[in-house]
């Protein structure tokens, strides 16, 4: 089986404690079997630690939740006790692995660096496009022609959702607003439909409030991203998206898509992972303004990976997004076209 990797994907190394938001803080931890079995093993304090914080969650899975929004592990030097005491080999799967994300569809599987650590960040808002360069080649169509013909199709439709995004000679938003008309236009034939062009007529412009309102209800985490969001809700309506911002947002948006639009071979939906992009294009985009006028105190790349580790990696949040996409018209493709493209 093909596996796919962008060019920056092998340099990547944990900072540890030098880390500005680390994957300690905040998360409950995810603990495979294997590595709990093993951890029952343990002996000593820190084997009798490791028993007596595993839990079950609320959906089941065993995991050691975050104490005071911190890992119970992570020590008051930003190091992990784990690590420490019984070695690199012994951590979680989750926390192995973390943030490189390995995507299985069967014939092939994609590589990715997760936005949420913010080492990665820096990582993919330094590299240009072509780092992605191997992902949604020959190599995977023909793999998937022999044996898959949707998955097949859905490549070359996010080759072409790529074309649109990364077409420069538009403006940003207007380079979003092309993806959603695209694939609405998929997934009208996913339904069996005869794809159209979308009227914006008779869309009414209701402003982009109820996209910060859905993100206020939100699970939130930090108490400094639910102040900064706050603060840009309450100036929203003065705040129009930097120019330069496009440059950094396309590497983020670049990002999502090749993480998430092959989704749909599960969900049905290709529009999905669009609409949340345009999302956050709205969100951050409108905080990114309102820190620009103070000097940046909360830096661009962290305004991006905090929004990947607050909504993208919340399974409520994600869920609750997906959920307004099916209810809610205001978040329909041709309202969010509408708002894209009067924000010009």
């Amino acid at each position: 089986m093909p596996d796919i990797y962008p060019s920056f994907y092998h340099e990547f190394r944990c900072i540890a404690n030098r880390c500005e938001d680390s994957c300690c803080k905040d998360w409950d931890i995810d603990l495979d079997s294997e590595t709990e079995a093993f951890y029952r093993t343990v002996q000593g304090p820190l084997g009798d630690k490791m028993r007596a914080f595993a839990v079950t969650d609320e959906y089941g899975e065993r995991v050691f939740p975050a104490t005071e929004g911190r890992c119970p592990f992570w020590n008051k030097d930003m190091l992990c006790d784990i690590f420490i005491g019984v070695g690199e080999e012994h951590l979680s799967k989750t926390c192995a692995d973390f943030p490189r994300v390995a995507v299985n569809y069967d014939d092939f599987c994609e590589h990715i660096l997760s936005f949420a650590c913010p080492e990665a960040a820096r990582f993919m808002l330094r590299h240009s496009r072509e780092a992605y360069a191997d992902f949604g080649g020959e190599q995977e169509l023909h793999t998937c022609e022999n044996s898959d013909d949707f998955m097949s199709f859905l490549l070359k439709a996010r080759e072409r959702t790529l074309d649109l995004l990364l077409d420069d000679r538009e403006p940003f938003a207007i380079r979003l607003a092309d993806c959603l008309e695209f694939n609405a236009q998929v997934q009208s034939l996913l339904r069996g439909e005869e794809p159209s062009p979308l009227c914006l007529d008779n869309t009414e412009s209701s402003g982009d409030s109820f996209i910060f309102d859905m993100h206020l209800r939100f699970e939130i985490m930090s108490d400094a991203w639910k102040s900064a969001l706050e603060e840009t809700v309450r100036h929203a309506e003065l705040l129009n998206v930097r120019a330069d911002f496009a440059c950094d947002f396309e590497k983020f948006a670049l990002y999502y898509v090749y993480r998430y639009y092959l989704e749909a071979i599960h969900s049905g939906d290709v529009l999905y992972s669009i609409q949340r992009i345009v999302c956050a294009y709205i969100v951050t985009g409108k905080m990114d303004a309102l820190f620009a006028a103070k000097d940046y105190p909360y830096p661009r790349m962290r305004i991006l990976q905090r929004y990947s580790k607050e909504v993208e990696h919340s399974y409520d949040n994600t869920e609750a997004l997906n959920a307004a996409f099916d209810t809610d018209k205001r978040f329909t493709a041709e309202n969010l076209m509408a708002l894209l493209e009067n924000s010009i």
